[in-house]
C-alpha cells in the first residue's frame, strides 16, 4: 500500500497536465504495444516515424515490473507546464537524486547494462533527456494541441464532480486502486510507502497508461499521481448510433462521435480515414449546423461538441 498524507485535505490536491509524463509513459506502452490494443490504430499511424528512432537510453528502464526512476518525470510545477519546462526541470535533477534512482532501479536488472549507467548518472540523465525529446518530436507534438485538450477535458470534468461530490467520492472513480481515507490518499500497491505531502499532492490524468497508477514519492519535488484519463477517442473512433448515421451520413456521423475529446483537424481525418480537406468540409457543415465549435491557435483548428452536439449525440446512443 502506498499512503499519500495529505494533512489539510481537498485544498492540498491540484490537478496538472504533464506533456514529458506522457512521453515517459509513451515509451513504455512502445516495449509492449500489444498489451494494449486500444493504441493500436494511432500506433500505425505513428509507425514511420517511431521507426528507427533510438530511444535505448529511455526504455532501458522500462522492464515490466521494475521501479521506474523519478528523475525521468518530474512533478509539474503549474497546471500547464510545457514540454520545455518538463525538459529544464528533468536536466536539472541533482546527480545525488539520479544516482540513488539508478541504484534502486538497478535492483534485479542487467548488472553490465546498469554499471554504465550508475558509473556516470549524470551522462544517464543527459542521454534519457536526449531520448525523451526524440520521442517528443517524432510522436507526442504533431498531436500534442489534442491531447492538451482531451487532458483539459479531463481535468475540468473532475473538477466539477469534486465540487458536486466532493474528493472522497470522485477518487475511487480515477482507478480502482485508488481510495481516499480521512487525510490520506492510498493506492494498492506491493510495496509498503508513506509519504507526507507537506506541499500537496498533484493528480495527473495520462493518456498512454490505461491499467495502473503511477505513484511518485520522491522528496525532491511535490509528490504526483498519475491516473488513466477518461478521454479514449485520440486513439480510435467510437463506434456510432445506426439514427445518426442515417440522419448525418457515415462519415459526420463518425466525426460527431469522436469529438466527445476536443479533436485537431489532422487527427479527426485519420479516425475516420479520410483527407484533411474532406474532414475540414464535414466540420464547416457540421459547425453550420450548430453541432460543434472550432477554434484556431496559429494553423492548428480544434473542435468540439456544441451542447446541442451533445444533447443530439447522447439522445441517439443506445441506452445500457
Amino acid at each position: 500500500m502506498i499512503r499519500y498524507r495529505l494533512g489539510t485535505g481537498a485544498s492540498s490536491v491540484r490537478w496538472a497536465l504533464s506533456p514529458i509524463h506522457e512521453v515517459v509513459s509513451l515509451a513504455r506502452l512502445l516495449t509492449e504495444p500489444r498489451r494494449h490494443p486500444v493504441y493500436h490504430q494511432w500506433l500505425r499511424r505513428r509507425r514511420h516515424a517511431l521507426s528507427g528512432l533510438d530511444l535505448a537510453a529511455l526504455t532501458v528502464f522500462m522492464a515490466d515490473g521494475a521501479y521506474r526512476p523519478d528523475f525521468l518525470d518530474p512533478s509539474p510545477v503549474s497546471s500547464e507546464p510545457t514540454f520545455e519546462e518538463g525538459m529544464a526541470a528533468l536536466l536539472a535533477v541533482p546527480t545525488e537524486q539520479v544516482n540513488a534512482e539508478l541504484v534502486d532501479a538497478a535492483i534485479g536488472r542487467d548488472p553490465h547494462v546498469f554499471r554504465r549507467l550508475l558509473d556516470d548518472p549524470d551522462r544517464a540523465r543527459s542521454e534519457a533527456g536526449v531520448a525523451v525529446r526524440r520521442l517528443w518530436k517524432a510522436a507526442v507534438e504533431p498531436e500534442w494541441p489534442s491531447m492538451r485538450q482531451a487532458l483539459r477535458t479531463e481535468m475540468l470534468d473532475r473538477a466539477i464532480q469534486v465540487s458536486r461530490e466532493g474528493l472522497r467520492a470522485v477518487i475511487p472513480r480515477l482507478h480502482h486502486s485508488m481510495a481516499c481515507e480521512a487525510d490520506s490518499f492510498t493506492v494498492e500497491a506491493g510495496v509498503e510507502v508513506d509519504t507526507d505531502c507537506p506541499t500537496g499532492l498533484i493528480l495527473v490524468p495520462s493518456l498512454f497508461i490505461t491499467d495502473r497508477v503511477q505513484c511518485t514519492t520522491s522528496d525532491h519535488w511535490t509528490p504526483a499521481l498519475c491516473y488513466p484519463a477518461s478521454g479514449r477517442y485520440l486513439w480510435a473512433a467510437p463506434p456510432t448510433p445506426k439514427s445518426l448515421d442515417r440522419l448525418l451520413g457515415p462519415t459526420r456521423a463518425r466525426i460527431l462521435a469522436a469529438l466527445t475529446t476536443p479533436l485537431q483537424t489532422t487527427v479527426i481525418a485519420k479516425l475516420v480515414n479520410v483527407t484533411p480537406p474532406t474532414a475540414s468540409e464535414h466540420l464547416a457543415i457540421l459547425r453550420d449546423a450548430g453541432l460543434i465549435d472550432s477554434s484556431r491557435a496559429g494553423r492548428t483548428a480544434t473542435h468540439e461538441l456544441t451542447n446541442v452536439g451533445r444533447v443530439l449525440l447522447d439522445s441517439a446512443s443506445p441506452r445500457p
